[in-house]
């Protein structure tokens, strides 16, 4: 029994593990009684039960087929009895994987049908035995693959998958990148909307492409490489196989250069694609699919959309081609079940009662008990009412005449009940199930939430280590400190994104039991959980892509129900009002709803098109003034005009038609697209008109065009400022940050005046004085590596809150420093350094220096740290200070030296946390090298065991290759002959060797001490 449920679950690493050991327990007892086997005992069906379950994990982990034959044979028997004297247990389990293997086999990537033949080994084995490990697929996955159009086919060129969440997409996505590394010479983009789901994605193609020994490429900034010219050389020597990043940084990577990006990449997938309809980010999404469709209609570039909320996919790959050469997949299959239910408040108005002295103008209250009513949708449609009664909650009113129906009545925010502290009361009841993600509409009701569910609760002592970890990060004072001992948090993104990471690993770990968060944290995060409570709170002024509605909805929705550890989810949603039949309704959007449409299309961009059109018809330098939509709709055309002219076409002669065609907005409407044609026109005469030097710099920041004139200005000036200096001697060392950012605070003071800037802004509270804060300064201690928290308080001390200092030090570093500063100064750089090398100079502006903003560091040490990998800007300061003097800022350099480290010491030096420890150890790790893979193929591989004890060993010890005892997490690796510690996994060997662990694989160690230096063996078993 125990071996049929372990079985089912799939849990390979553990499986593997239980399965040997049970098998080598049945031959010792056969051996104790000298029989071959023991099917002529009592232990026969179990031991047929077990080999028939080991030879089926072999088979759907390493394809064997003849272990696949064996296994069912041995279960067989015991179905039938042929194994030993009857054991109806051992029947009924063999009976049932039996006929499980059946179905699993069907889906597994073993089948030819499943994946084509031509399809590598290696390339299933990234997937069956990679982490978690895909032993068969489940029903749209399936789906798709056996369908009369493949997608491994390399003619199919364009894609579009629309499934729901946990349907499995992204997985096939992942299938899809591994299987064209494997079959062609060029790179995977893979493109994702949040810097929170790029990490996931990245994490997860990671453990696919390492065992065919490919690399997936580190966090990167927004803006172009080009401007670290003086650190591509210390980067790895080989280019990443597979890429992730957003919309933002693949549009500067092509605006930069687009032939390079097309040789790099052959294949390019756009993950959460609804995201085309919204206002802002929705057009740098849809330009550069526009723009990728357009230069690869005539090449073998594969472009393939994914989402979960796409009503309208038929449409959407039209756009694509036209021709309907594209593979269509959509599906409505779901893994865990969704179950719905409401929660709203009745007033039992008979309870009113009314008293004066409420003030001068309304002098009554009337004051009403409130109980909570929760409606559940069965499976077959019925609704069940559950009521929340005996409760403290009050509903009260403030009247100016006091009768018992007022005509004119006001609600009393004070004295009433507030709707977070009734949800979070509900809320509560819940927690027994399991983990709960409460989403909501803005922070302050994200915190307000958490604050509530915390009230009632104890601490959690096994919380500690996280709650130190944000106490190190934003001090004791800050509330989320506070609600995390008691198990609740709250994200969002006024918090450092070290925090944020973390929180999301506590969910997914199933420590952190609430987490209360904004609907940005569920834009495809792989988060599941047990219950998902939508707390629908609209205020007057709500823009409508901030609503919990359409593909946000669905979004949020998808994160209840655990694949793999349940099989339903619970759907929550919380109104403060009376209950209506809208309240499930709301809950299944339809098509209409979730049709993905270009933000172009709107009612208010449409107005302003409109408005500049008639602009244009008295002045055409209306191009360089327009904001908002028309401004990117500009910026398109003109890039698309100097791509053309880049590539030898003259641009009077571009097809004006074809490049406004390509855009999505174009094929939604003929009205729309004559106007757009218009437009587009005017653009072109303007950028005919313009130097030609200049109209093909302009696309290059990324900015309206507008703004990029003001960018190209500007660089000129600050060049010519610069040859002034150096020729009257006074030019300060520009190549250091901390100087160039003070020898230009009109640069930063002329960029912060562009339309694109988001606003410098610090208030005593929400609605309270300024507080005069001058950029550089910040910015100087920013770049130097003063901490969040210690530059909160020290600008933002009249803020009394420390959460409100915090918050907007935090918005204020994210969005200037980390996103536009450093995406707007490293433009001019890159303008001054390409202008300074037109005049001959040699001096240079510090080439780096919108790097040194993006990360908050100062030298290249530090900054080639945070550009590969290591997140943690605490940490890049803390080796950078302890580097040798002397040491090349190359990566192998860092990384080797980095590597003579063992977790300990880096635990003591650094006093480096869990994730920063995990950080390290990917940093130190050997790049396109897989032990895995040279043990899958060869059957075995050695590694170094540098410092190891020779005195322990002794003929006849067991070996074991475990985490060390008694050692923080993480532990570093360790071998133990007996219970004596041979030696400790070298760093860079660590994750290596995990991985091997990982696959849970029966393996047989060894040490070789005939030499020097001694070496561990790990090996398959003969046969494996």
């Amino acid at each position: 029994m125990e071996a049929g449920l372990a079985f089912l679950g799939f849990e390979t690493k553990t499986l593997f593990r239980w399965l040997a050991r049970w098998r080598r327990q049945f031959e010792a007892i056969a051996r104790g009684f000298e029989l071959p086997d023991l099917t002529t005992t009592v232990f026969g069906p179990t031991q047929m039960v077990v080999l028939g379950a080991e030879d089926l994990l072999h088979f759907f982990a390493r394809g064997n087929s003849d272990r696949l034959q064996r296994g069912r044979a041995r279960l067989r028997a015991a179905a039938t009895g042929q194994a030993g004297p009857g054991d109806l247990n051992s029947r009924w389990v063999a009976a049932h994987l039996l006929h499980f293997s059946d179905e699993a086999q069907a889906g597994s990537l073993w089948n030819p049908k499943v994946l084509p033949p031509s399809v590598p080994n290696l390339v299933r084995e990234a997937f069956t035995v990679g982490n978690p490990p895909i032993l068969t697929l489940w029903e749209p996955q399936r789906d798709l693959l056996n369908g009369t159009q493949s997608p491994f086919d390399p003619d199919i060129r364009r894609m579009v998958l629309a499934v729901p969440t946990s349907g499995g997409k992204t997985l096939v996505a992942q299938m899809l990148a591994v299987e064209h590394l494997a079959r062609t010479d060029r790179s995977v983009c893979y493109v994702a909307p949040t810097r929170s789901l790029g990490r996931e994605v990245r994490r997860a193609m990671a453990s696919r492409v390492r065992i065919l020994q490919k690399e997936t490429g580190s966090d990167q900034p927004d803006y172009p490489m080009t401007i670290f010219d003086l650190l591509l050389a210390l980067q790895p020597s080989e280019p990443a196989d597979v890429e992730v990043m957003t919309p933002e940084r693949l549009g500067h990577l092509l605006r930069h250069d687009t032939d390079a990006v097309l040789d790099r990449f052959g294949m390019f997938i756009f993950d959460e694609a609804q995201l085309i309809k919204e206002s802002g980010r929705g057009f740098v999404l849809e330009s550069v699919i526009a723009l990728l469709d357009y230069l690869t209609k005539e090449t073998d570039h594969q472009i393939t959309l994914i989402s979960a909320a796409m009503g309208n996919a038929g449409a959407i790959a039209q756009w694509l081609s036209p021709d309907g050469q594209y593979l269509l997949h959509q599906s409505e299959w779901r893994g865990p079940r969704r179950l719905h239910a409401a929660f709203t408040t009745h007033a039992h108005w008979e309870t009113t009662q009314i008293d004066g002295g409420a003030g001068s103008v309304w002098k009554y209250r009337h004051t009403t008990e409130l109980s909570g009513l929760i409606r559940l949708r069965m499976a077959d449609g019925r609704i069940t009412n559950l009521s929340v009664e005996e409760t403290d909650w009050r509903l009260v009113r403030k009247s100016k005449d006091g009768s018992t129906y007022p005509n004119e009545v006001i609600k009393d925010q004070g004295r009433s009940t507030k709707n977070y502290v009734m949800a979070s009361e509900m809320i509560a009841e819940l927690g027994h199930a399991g983990s709960i993600l409460v989403v909501a509409t803005t922070r302050d009701q994200a915190r307000q939430l958490a604050t509530a569910l915390a009230d009632g609760r104890d601490d959690e002592p096994s919380l500690a280590p996280l709650v130190d970890f944000v106490r190190q990060q934003l001090g004791d004072n800050h509330p989320l400190v506070s609600v995390l001992r008691r198990g609740v948090g709250f994200h969002h993104a006024g918090l450092p994104i070290e925090i944020l990471e973390e929180l999301e690993e506590a969910v997914r770990g199933d420590i952190l039991p609430y987490l209360a968060c904004t609907s940005t944290l569920t834009d495809g995060v792989n988060l599941p959980v047990r219950t998902v409570v939508i707390y629908d709170q609209p205020f007057p002024g709500q823009h409508e892509d901030s609503r919990l509605s359409g593909a946000r909805l669905v979004n949020a929705m998808g994160r209840a129900g655990r694949a793999g550890k349940e099989t339903e989810g619970w759907i929550v949603l919380v109104r403060g009002a009376d209950p209506t039949p809208q309240d499930f309704r709301d809950l299944n959007p339809g098509a209409d709803t979730l049709a993905v449409t270009s933000s172009l299309t709107t009612e208010t961009a449409l107005e302003a098109f409109a408005q500049l059109e008639a602009e244009l018809r008295t002045d055409e330098d209306a191009l360089f003034t327009a904001t908002d939509a028309p401004a990117d709709f500009i910026s398109f055309v003109w890039l698309m005009l100097a791509v053309e002219e880049g590539h030898g076409t003259d641009p009077d002669f571009a097809d004006i038609n074809r490049i406004v065609g390509s855009t999505l907005a174009a094929r939604e409407s003929d009205t729309a697209r004559t106007l757009y044609t218009q437009i587009a026109e005017s653009v072109r005469r303007r950028y005919v008109e313009s130097d030609s030097d200049a109209r093909r710099r302009w696309p290059r920041p990324g900015t309206s065009i507008g703004s990029a004139r003001v960018i190209d200005n500007l660089a000129r000036r600050i060049t010519d400022a610069v040859l002034r200096a150096e020729a009257e001697g006074k030019l300060p060392d520009l190549r250091n940050p901390a100087r160039a950012i003070h020898a230009l605070p009109w640069m930063f003071d002329e960029l912060l005046e562009l339309p694109e800037a988001p606003e410098w802004r610090f208030r005593v509270t929400l609605r309270g004085a300024d507080i005069e804060v001058q950029p550089r300064d910040v910015l100087k201690e920013w770049v130097s590596g003063v901490s969040l928290p210690d530059l909160a308080d020290t600008y933002l001390s009249a803020a009394s809150d420390a959460a409100w200092r915090i918050e907007q030090m935090v918005d204020a570093v994210t969005g200037q420093f980390q996103h536009y500063l450093a995406w707007t100064v490293g433009a001019v750089v890159e303008m001054v350094n390409a202008r300074l090398d037109e005049e001959g100079a040699e001096i240079r502006l510090c080439p780096e220096l919108g790097g040194y903003i993006r990360y908050g560091v100062s030298t290249a040490h530090a900054l080639l740290l945070m550009t590969s990998g290591i997140r943690s800007r605490r940490l890049a300061h803390a080796v950078n200070d302890s580097l040798p003097a002397g040491l090349e800022p190359a990566y192998e350099d860092v990384r080797s030296w980095l590597a003579e480290m063992d977790i300990a010491e880096w635990r003591e030096r650094y006093e480096a946390s869990s994730s920063e420890i995990l950080d390290l150890l990917e940093f130190t790790r050997v790049r396109s090298r897989s032990l895995l893979k040279t043990l899958l193929e060869s059957g075995n591989v050695s590694l170094d065991l540098p410092g190891a004890d020779r005195s322990v060993l002794s003929f006849g010890q067991r070996l074991s290759l475990v985490p060390a005892q008694d050692a923080p997490d993480p532990k570093p690796l360790a071998v133990y002959a007996d219970e004596d510690l041979v030696a400790i996994i070298a760093s860079q060997d660590h994750t290596d060797v995990q991985a091997i662990l990982d696959t849970g694989l029966d393996v047989v160690l060894a040490i070789d001490d005939s030499v020097d230096l001694l070496s561990l063996l790990i090996s398959l078993p003969l046969g494996e």
